[in-house]
């Protein structure tokens, strides 16, 4: 019987099996992850709550066999119609100072439920330290701040995601963080208590500590298979493990030869949707140019392309002289990357821009009076 076994459960796995049962798939699908009935992951630093895809009777209702025991060593397809899908995604990335067994991670949603917890049990304005102003830190710490307690935000750059964000949006919205009540110490931690947090040699007290210092592939089950592996298991375009027809991997676990690996929601449910026309046999569908978002405080940021990719940068002012967006250009001038704090119908503008190939001038993007609709006529002339 053909058969479709993926592990884990996350936004890759949870889009793959939906794209299956969409494209008409007729074989058995089998959805592995110890963490249970599949949830999303952006709810859990946001709002620190569980969200689950879909309730159980959904996976029942269309024949889909949902494990939640650990699958640390699948068997590799024999048949020509199995296939093995590896969407095993991220893990938090360990803390390294001394005392570091102090802090909490957030990455699962049992460690975000339980820092809720912590957090309704503590007093009004109980001091909480975040170590870590990546997108988790800062959309803890402005979750944290929301629900009244005292927070400091520690990290080791004033700029922290400007390879990200792009350098100006990256200090701006750091900057937010204080105009919003926290308390920002950009210095490395160099030690962690269990009710205290030193960096630059001041101890800061704290009766919860969060540690969100990055993430990284975890690639346990398929360096356990030999598969070929390097920041990632590495995947051709179609999302086929190297040295493997009928092994996929997708989502944050996976990155593509030549590639710097995607580590966003978008990105897994690209991968997702050319995984299931790969199984199916029907014509894989384009990818998308990268796009993420990140709420923070009472701003929600969105970006666009890749600053990786930019060799200049230019900013959009507000009539209040308010950053509103960095552009970045490539070494010819093309619009590559885009970064915006509440872009609305700029960031749908941008995308269709940047995912069609053509790009306004530089004069334009930085004119705040030329408006999306305007910026997507102007790519087009």
């Amino acid at each position: 019987m053909a058969r479709v076994q993926i592990v884990g459960a996350g936004v890759a796995g949870f889009t793959l099996t939906r794209e299956l049962i969409q494209r008409g798939y007729r074989g058995e699908i089998v959805l592995c992850d110890p963490q249970g009935l599949p949830y999303d992951r952006p709810p859990l630093s946001k709002a620190l709550r569980r969200e689950h895809f879909m309730p159980a009777s959904w996976y029942a209702e269309h024949g889909v066999h949902l494990r939640t025991e650990a699958i640390n060593d699948p068997a590799l397809p024999e048949a020509a119609d199995e296939w093995l899908v590896l969407a095993t995604g991220s893990r938090a990335k360990k803390l390294t100072v001394p005392g570091a067994e102090h802090a909490l991670s957030l990455h699962t949603a049992d460690e975000a439920e339980l820092i809720a917890r912590r957090l309704d049990q503590g007093m009004f304005a109980m001091p909480v330290a975040v170590i870590g102003a990546g997108l988790v830190g800062a959309e803890f710490a402005s979750a944290a701040r929301q629900a009244g307690a005292q927070v400091t935000l520690f990290s080791a750059s004033s700029a922290p995601l400007a390879r990200v964000l792009g350098e100006e949006m990256a200090r701006e919205l750091h900057a937010a963080h204080r105009r919003n009540g926290v308390a920002c110490v950009d210095a490395a931690v160099t030690e962690v208590g269990p009710d205290y947090v030193v960096a630059a040699g001041q101890r800061h007290e704290a009766a919860l500590i969060v540690a969100a210092v990055g993430a990284e592939a975890d690639t346990t089950v398929a360096e356990g298979l030999g598969l070929a592996v390097d920041d990632g298991i590495l995947v051709d375009d179609a999302q086929r493990v190297i040295g493997q027809r009928q092994v996929l991997a997708i989502g944050d676990a996976a990155r593509r030869v030549d590639h710097p690996r995607a580590v966003h929601w978008e990105a897994a449910m690209d991968d997702a949707a050319i995984a299931a026309a790969v199984i199916t046999g029907q014509p894989a569908p384009s990818r998308k140019i990268d796009w993420f978002w990140s709420d923070r405080h009472d701003a929600h940021v969105e970006v666009v392309g890749d600053f990786s990719r930019a060799s200049s940068h230019i900013s959009r002012l507000g009539r209040r002289g308010n950053l509103e967006a960095v552009f970045g250009l490539d070494s010819a001038g093309n619009l590559v990357a885009a970064s915006m704090v509440d872009g609305g119908l700029l960031s749908k503008a941008l995308r269709r821009l940047m995912d069609a190939g053509v790009s306004p001038t530089a004069e334009q993007l930085a004119d705040p009076s030329v408006g999306p609709r305007e910026l997507a006529k102007a790519g087009r002339s």
